[in-house]
């Protein structure tokens, strides 16, 4: 069996993964006010065998071409920067779009012409060192050079220390959150919040330049 997987495939999974998203929150829904409700033999099958890695084989998959899977590898999750006019002010803030017919729209794109072309690439999206699953990182927008060539910049622009916010939480206690998703909390200082992060920030600068 091939590793791509073809656009119905995914519309498989996705509907399956709805379903039981469904189920769920039914569940959840009926443990609220009739206690503990009985899970339906199906779901219990079908995550038994997600547990064990032993879901039914789809068999032989056609293949894709690799424009289809670098075009719907973007669209899965699609990072969008700050948006401005030509006059500099700025339309929307930087955001973030998951699209889970992604194999499907890009197959459909395909065929209607569209191809990627490395030569007009004039902004790239890189993930943070380290950094949280890809719907959830901010990661960084970069330009290429005057040369054409897309140097990684330097971590320390990814955990700059003056992106750290400090707050005294209900119970007295002081912590520090950084928009990377790091964290520091349960500190009896303002001042301590804020060294306890910044420790944590530099583990995460220098894991990245030792990678």
């Amino acid at each position: 069996m091939t590793e791509q997987r073809a656009p119905e495939i995914v519309e498989q999974m996705t509907t399956e993964a709805g379903r039981l998203r469904e189920q769920t929150e039914a569940a959840q829904q009926a443990r609220k006010t009739q206690g503990p409700p009985e899970i339906p033999p199906a779901m219990r099958e079908f995550l038994a065998k997600l547990l064990d890695g032993k879901l039914p084989d789809p068999g032989d998959l056609p293949h894709l071409d690799p424009q289809v899977l670098t075009l719907a590898k973007d669209l899965a999750v699609v990072h969008l920067p700050e948006w401005r006019n030509p006059a500099g002010r700025k339309l929307a803030e930087p955001g973030v779009v998951e699209i889970k017919s992604a194999v499907r729209i890009a197959a459909y794109f395909y065929e209607r012409g569209w191809r990627w072309h490395e030569e007009c690439e004039r902004v790239r999206w890189i993930p943070t060192p380290g950094g949280p699953p890809a719907p959830y990182d901010d990661g960084l927008h970069i330009t290429p050079d005057e040369s054409g060539q897309w140097p990684a910049p330097d971590p320390e622009t990814f955990y700059d220390v003056g992106d750290i916010a400090v707050r005294q939480e209900d119970d007295g206690t002081w912590s520090a959150a950084h928009p990377r998703g790091i964290e520091y909390s349960g500190a009896a200082t303002k001042s301590e919040a804020y060294a306890g992060i910044v420790a944590r920030l530099r583990a995460k600068i220098e894991e990245a330049q030792q990678q």
